[in-house]
């Protein structure tokens, strides 16, 4: 990561805002009260991390860069999803607008490598499969694979589509426009 994109953390109305911790039952060890992003400096993968009673332990840091967020406009933008690395990024034009962490599929639900485009949007879907809600669901396939709000851990571990933790999964859902081009990698 160079100085430049790591100097940028979150820059929504999220970043500075404590993240709330409600669990009930005893207090878990060690727990701590965390922002909703945090340089990649401070993250200490051997720290449970519970937010409003979900064990966020291996959500991955965010980056986004207000500046060049500024610049997305629909013909302009492309997202690149890396397999191996288990990250996403917007991008404008050559420049990252956002960085961040995703889960994608099992070694029996891969992920399918390949370039794709943006052919639906909802705020509000449910797979059909599944039967489980897919928040800012962005569909990539016919087959239902997409990006969308769910857990995200450090292993492949969704049914072949890519969960995005909300903080970065609603910006980019704002961002992209049917069409928008999804590259997925090794």
């Amino acid at each position: 990561m160079n100085a430049k994109k790591s100097s940028v953390i979150m820059g929504s109305a999220l970043a500075g805002m404590l993240a709330m911790v409600s669990c009930s039952g005893p207090p878990e060890e060690n727990l701590r009260v965390v922002p909703l992003t945090m340089p990649m400096a401070s993250y200490n993968p051997n720290t449970r991390v519970v937010v409003a009673g979900v064990d966020y332990t291996e959500v991955h840091d965010e980056w986004m860069n207000p500046d060049i967020m500024k610049k997305a406009k629909s013909g302009n933008t492309r997202v690149v999803i890396s397999r191996s690395a288990q990250r996403g990024q917007l991008m404008v034009g050559d420049e990252v607008a956002m960085d961040f962490p995703v889960c994608l599929g099992t070694s029996t639900h891969k992920t399918p490598l390949g370039h794709f485009n943006i052919t639906e949007k909802k705020v509000h879907h449910v797979s059909n499969l599944y039967d489980a809600s897919m928040p800012y669901f962005m569909r990539l396939t016919d087959g239902g694979i997409g990006m969308h709000v769910g857990p995200v851990f450090r292993t492949p571990q969704s049914h072949g589509c890519i969960r995005m933790t909300r903080s970065s999964c609603v910006p980019l859902f704002k961002t992209v426009k049917v069409g928008t081009p999804v590259r997925i990698v090794p």
